[in-house]
């Protein structure tokens, strides 16, 4: 079964899901046409999925390499051509990405890494999103995301010899913001523009994340957030 006829066929299943959750998506802009890489925050185990449901395309994702070991959904994440990202390892994912990217595909990668820090806000950003955003010329689309913690399962699993936290939204409102779409140019060799230009990415994506948390008019929201966001420099 090839990965087009897997999307078309679990995307019932996931709109099920969204609408559960009572998704609500707003957009800046359209997406762009061509390779593009979306980049969300990451407050749930759940929000690939719903990502998924909002863009409505074809997407593959990095996904940390753990949860390619979980019985069932792993062969579900190989069989969908999503992209592992394994400790050590992080140039094979680059190269896999970039190569997707380069044949016009769309791209999901959060940028924190990790989900977002349990008690709200955001974690720091890794450079990944920046650097092939610099390699390829695809352009950024950030994506926030907010959500009430009261509708969250927390859960831990013992994948292989590790116990990895997850945490599964199963209430809504859930909120979506999608940016619009930017490039960003100059050397991926150079280090401090890369990093730079990764809070650039994550300062977006968090006045989108205030955007969909206002939006939903729920008071049970990421305490952080609720803070006033500094640009980044």
């Amino acid at each position: 079964m090839n990965q087009a006829m897997i999307y078309w066929l679990s995307r019932p299943l996931i709109g099920l899901y969204g609408r559960m959750l009572k998704l609500d998506v707003h957009w800046h802009q359209p997406l762009p046409r061509g390779p593009k890489i979306i980049t969300p925050n990451h407050p749930t185990t759940s929000d690939p999925f719903l990502i998924s449901c909002a863009i409505a395309e074809p997407a593959r994702l990095l996904v940390i390499g753990h949860a390619f070991d979980v019985p069932g959904f792993g062969a579900y994440l190989r069989a969908s051509g999503h992209i592992p990202v394994v400790a050590g390892e992080g140039h094979r994912a680059f190269e896999a990405a970039e190569s997707h990217l380069r044949e016009g595909g769309t791209l999901v990668i959060f940028p924190e890494g990790h989900l977002s820090p349990r008690g709200g806000g955001f974690m720091d950003p890794r450079t990944g999103a920046a650097r092939l955003a610099m390699a390829t010329g695809a352009p950024v689309v950030p994506v926030g995301i907010s959500l009430s913690p009261r509708g969250l399962w927390h859960l831990e699993s013992d994948i292989g010899n590790e116990w990895v936290a997850s945490r599964w939204a199963l209430r809504g409102p859930y909120g979506i913001t999608v940016g619009r779409a930017f490039g960003l140019d100059g050397d991926v060799e150079d280090r401090a523009l890369v990093r730079g230009s990764s809070r650039r990415i994550m300062h977006h994506i968090g006045e989108l994340a205030h955007e969909s948390q206002a939006r939903l008019h729920t008071p049970y929201l990421w305490p952080s957030l609720l803070e006033p966001l500094v640009p980044q420099r």
